[in-house]
């Protein structure tokens, strides 16, 4: 019998099975691996699906990655802007002031000695969150309308339990310095961050899959889980097992169980996420690089009248992901109602040349991006990851967890997972 059962072959899937010293094996319902860290290539460009670029703290972990791919990963300083009334502004908004005409910062300056003095906690709402830590003017020009676009949700119903490690949150005196003095300060928590130097996050992906290819089955849906009786069926076959590690989105693993309680199952249709559509983009240049987007790695965009909220350009990451005299964008919209005209506006913004052709499209819809962190949140996590734990299911990853994640925390989740069953009999 197999101990584990792994389902999904995504970075989290891949890196349980790289660190099980059980039997296991891993489903994948797709025909390659890698889930949304996968890469995919078109007339001479590589792209991922949307920027994934891996944010390491620890050594250990950009060791891991170097030793499985066989090369060093490229170290990146990350330059991150705003497209803000035509201007260019570096990230983040709320301490980079001094790129803002009189008017505008002295909104911010006011809105940011004005705040209101209340009690600040991660469960509140967002917007009224983002008011408290940066007053109303940074709030109105940035923090609202960005993160409108990037959620697609009323702001009142999102809480701030996501913002840590996520939005940089300088002093009071740093953001009205800032109004003065250019700042030379680098904040976030990917100031600096790793990406393979060829073939997209697929590298990485590849280099966990060599290790455990034997124990991957690929093109194998898992349909339904039998908690009773302790077996899966997965493609047109039964498999018993031990325990479950699921890093498939936790709404597609509850609505999988067979003879879920009712307690859980109601619990489904609370679990709340947004969608993206990536629109991924081969650009050929007929003189030079669109000025705009020279040496930036990704561009912020969120004023109403553009209907992407993220621009990347992933050729600035990584030469070898764009052709000679060309370079390659994501776009990246919640709502793909409203992607019509995207070349023209790109065109509009400068970050596309007026002659630029573009030689390569591909679309990826993702219909779960960003897990919506609401009130009920932590409270269902709560209710269901224990009914899960009783009866040997472990979630891990950005949608097993249901969590706003990156890529060295799906590692070292997995990690920590593996070793603790491990030591199970």
């Amino acid at each position: 019998m197999t101990n584990n059962i792994v389902i999904g072959a995504g970075i989290s899937g891949l890196s349980f099975g790289y660190f099980s010293k059980k039997p296991f094996i891993v489903f994948e319902k797709e025909n390659i691996v890698g889930g949304l860290c996968k890469s995919v290539k078109d007339n001479g460009f590589t792209f991922d699906y949307s920027g994934h670029f891996i944010h390491i703290k620890e050594k250990k972990i950009k060791s891991l990655i170097e030793k499985l791919i066989g090369k060093k990963l490229l170290k990146v300083n990350r330059n991150s802007v705003i497209l803000f009334d035509n201007k260019i502004i570096p990230f983040p908004f709320q301490a980079n002031l001094y790129y803002l005409n009189e008017r505008q910062k002295q909104k911010c300056i006011d809105g940011i000695k004005k705040r209101k003095n209340i009690k600040i906690y991660n469960n509140m709402p967002f917007i009224d969150w983002a008011k408290a830590m940066f007053g109303d003017g940074i709030t109105n020009y940035f923090m609202q309308p960005y993160n409108k676009k990037l959620w697609n949700c009323s702001l009142k119903k999102l809480t701030a339990e996501w913002t840590a490690p996520f939005v940089p949150k300088p002093s009071q005196e740093e953001i009205i310095k800032s109004a003065y003095n250019k700042n030379e300060q680098n904040y976030g928590y990917n100031s600096v961050f790793y990406y393979p130097q060829k073939n997209g996050c697929q590298e990485m992906i590849n280099g966990f899959y060599k290790k455990i290819k034997s124990n991957v089955i690929k093109s194998t849906k898992v349909y339904s889980i039998d908690i009773q009786n302790k077996r899966i069926l997965a493609g047109n076959k039964y498999y018993f097992y031990d325990n479950i590690i699921s890093t498939q989105p936790l709404k597609e693993l509850l609505s999988s169980i067979k003879n879920l309680p009712k307690e859980i199952s109601s619990l489904i249709k609370k679990l709340e996420c947004t969608s993206t559509r990536c629109i991924n983009l081969g650009i050929k240049y007929k003189k030079n690089l669109p000025e705009r987007i020279k040496d930036v790695h990704w561009i912020y965009v969120p004023e109403k009248k553009y209907p992407f909220y993220r621009v990347g350009i992933y050729s600035n990451v990584s030469k070898s992901l764009a052709p000679k005299n060309c370079y390659s964008l994501y776009i990246e919209l919640s709502n793909k109602q409203n992607c019509e005209n995207i070349i023209p506006l790109l065109k509009k913004t400068g970050i596309m040349n007026d002659t630029d052709e573009v030689i390569s499209i591909n679309v990826i819809d993702m219909k779960y991006a960003y897990v919506l962190f609401n009130k009920e949140r932590t409270a269902l996590l709560n209710k269901i990851f224990k009914f899960l734990k009783d009866n040997n299911i472990y979630c891990i990853g950005r949608y097993g967890s249901w969590e706003y994640s990156f890529i060295e925390k799906n590692i070292i989740d997995a990690k920590n997972l593996a070793e603790i069953l491990n030591k199970t009999k």
